[in-house]
């Protein structure tokens, strides 16, 4: 019965009904797995910051790689006042407007991005919705006109940084559109040894697929440091073994922590 079933509705798939039926399906899986949700109060980010302020020191340092105008910093000050937020911003221009937007001592911004290499990267910037660029950028709507600039700008990395003298985050946050993963694998060291951050969170979805990055790879990065890795979600994290059905390349936010006493909070 199920194989027929099958077989009908391939046969029939171009017809208006399924047509509808599989949108609505969609729809139903985007909702599912959290997929591309930005609000910071209701799509778990909030939770997940609430859950490190509860196992943080009473001044931790929270990374923000990838700072964009600085609406990542902004909740994490407003969750954690007393907590040091330090943002990566590679674009100048924008930058230059977190810098307008947000001012305190409790901020640093720094124009420059974040690597597996020290050197310098060319980013694809979409001037028409100026807060979208990318290393690699996936070739969808975003960079499929011609109001794009690519911008020569400087990266380092997280090892790099700390052994220059930063203070290590406690809680690191990576939204580099798609480029994650080479985020990650500059901070072999801290991830490693015993300054490594509480909890990490960082961004995955289709963004990775330019650059070929896999979820499985970076899990297994971060597994072998000690971390266990999760989906996250409004009010918990999915902890779960890694099946190939979740390299489903949907947009959303994954968690790592190594501590057993905020992985009970957070599921």
């Amino acid at each position: 019965m199920e194989e027929t079933l099958k077989a009908w509705i391939v046969a029939h798939r171009r017809k208006a009904p399924l047509r509808a039926a599989a949108r609505l399906a969609s729809r139903f899986l985007n909702a599912y797995h959290n997929t591309g949700n930005y609000d910071f109060a209701r799509n778990g980010e909030a939770f997940a910051l609430r859950v490190f302020a509860r196992h943080a020191s009473p001044d931790p340092v929270i990374w923000d790689v990838g700072a964009n105008y600085g609406q990542y910093a902004s909740e994490a000050h407003a969750l954690l006042p007393a907590a040091r937020v330090i943002s990566f911003e590679i674009l100048p221009a924008i930058a230059a407007k977190m810098r307008q937007k947000l001012q305190g001592d409790w901020l640093e911004i720094r124009e420059m991005g974040l690597s597996d290499s020290v050197g310098t990267v060319d980013v694809v910037w979409n001037k028409q919705v100026e807060c979208t660029s990318g290393i690699t950028p996936f070739q969808n709507e975003f960079f499929a006109h011609g109001q794009l600039e690519t911008v020569s700008c400087p990266v380092s990395t997280v090892d790099q940084l700390i052994a220059d003298g930063l203070a290590a985050p406690g809680f690191l946050k990576i939204d580099v559109e798609g480029h994650e993963p080479a985020v990650l694998r500059g901070a072999r060291a801290l991830l490693e040894g015993p300054q490594a951050p509480r909890m990490i969170q960082f961004e995955y979805g289709h963004t990775w697929i330019a650059s070929g990055g896999l979820l499985h790879q970076t899990r297994l990065f971060l597994e072998q440091a000690g971390y266990k890795v999760g989906r996250l979600y409004p009010d918990y994290v999915d902890f779960k073994i890694h099946g190939w059905a979740d390299e489903h390349f949907r947009m959303g936010n994954m968690i790592a922590v190594k501590d057993d006493a905020m992985l009970k909070d957070l599921t």
